[in-house]
């Protein structure tokens, strides 16, 4: 099979049997050629999205199970074949788009390989382009926003408390946002200067994640804490999607792109909503220019567009007079 020919298989692999897909654009051809030799593209078509054990695999490509597991191997290392390690005899998934994906792992461990740098940048493009050709075209919200635990109003539930639902998991780890990082590489000064190891992961991506140095480990502590300071860095939960959680900014992030410059309902709001106390409120615009969405005016009090408001909380946590909280939507 022809160079040429196998990486446009295996971006129409990636275009059809991911649930979204990624658009094959110029970028994204780069970014297939630096992530995948040619080898490794041959060996992703036959495994494919679904995937399979070590002997299914070692059936359906003719190869010894010993050269496989090392090829698999090497991949995983690069980000671009998942499994849990936990599991006796695990499934070899080719990743898709994101949860975890080619948008994503390249860059999630930060400059580790020698075309890093460059999958970075071609990653900005890459990214940019699946906001607002993919993302945006589904035509309904997808995206759940998970509000700051500080700010969660006495009535929340244990299910809509983040930090309760990653509880559960067992295991847990960081990452670089590849959003920010891959702007910061293609684009020097010209980017937001939020915080970057952000994406956080648990359960069985996490476990891979760690294993092949692509995310920090992290106890369940340091998990709050890590949340905490996205939070106060102004960044948005979000998702939570198969073990993977962002913490945006409407800068970078493709769904907040999405949303706020192309008009898309990507995200879905938190069950909550922001509230101001005319009386406590100072109108010192604090709330405001936290808020990523807009939501909110200040003449001589703070009000809130509930068609707008997302209930992520940043605006609670920056209010020093405690005007604002978070109230269930009704």
């Amino acid at each position: 099979m022809a160079q040429k020919d196998v990486y446009d298989e295996l971006a129409q692999m990636e275009y059809t049997e991911d649930v979204v897909g990624i658009p094959i654009t110029p970028a994204f051809m780069k970014l297939l050629r630096l992530q995948f030799t040619p080898e490794e593209a041959e060996l992703a078509l036959k495994i494919r999205l679904t995937g399979g054990t070590l002997d299914e695999l070692a059936a359906k490509t003719g190869m010894p199970k010993g050269q496989l597991k090392e090829k698999l191997m090497v991949m995983a290392e690069k980000g671009t074949i998942w499994f849990d390690p936990a599991l006796p005899d695990p499934v070899y998934k080719v990743v898709g788009a994101a949860a975890p994906g080619l948008v994503e792992t390249g860059i999630w461990g930060g400059i580790r390989h020698h075309y890093d740098v460059e999958l970075g940048k071609a990653l900005h493009s890459v990214i940019a382009e699946w906001g607002k050709e993919r993302l945006c075209g589904l035509g309904f919200p997808f995206a759940p926003v998970w509000a700051a635990i500080s700010a969660l109003p006495p009535d929340a539930k244990p299910e809509e408390n983040l930090g309760e639902v990653l509880k559960k998991e067992g295991h847990w780890s960081v990452s670089l946002c590849p959003c920010r990082l891959s702007a910061q590489l293609d684009t020097p000064g010209q980017h937001c200067g939020h915080i970057i190891e952000t994406c956080l992961h648990s359960g069985p991506v996490s476990r891979w994640a760690v294993k092949f140095g692509i995310a920090r480990e992290l106890t369940y502590e340091q998990v709050l804490d890590l949340l905490r300071r996205a939070n106060e860095d102004g960044l948005v939960h979000t998702l939570n999607i198969n073990n993977c959680v962002c913490n945006c900014c409407n800068d970078c992030c493709p769904q907040f792109v999405g949303q706020l410059k192309h008009g898309a309902q990507i995200l879905i709001p938190s069950p909550f909503a922001a509230e101001s106390d005319s009386g406590k409120c100072t109108a010192c615009s604090a709330c405001a220019e936290a808020c990523p969405m807009g939501a909110i005016t200040v003449d001589t009090f703070a009000e809130v567009d509930r068609n707008r408001c997302i209930g992520c909380g940043v605006c609670v946590t920056r209010c020093e007079p405690k005007a604002m909280r978070l109230v269930r939507r009704t």
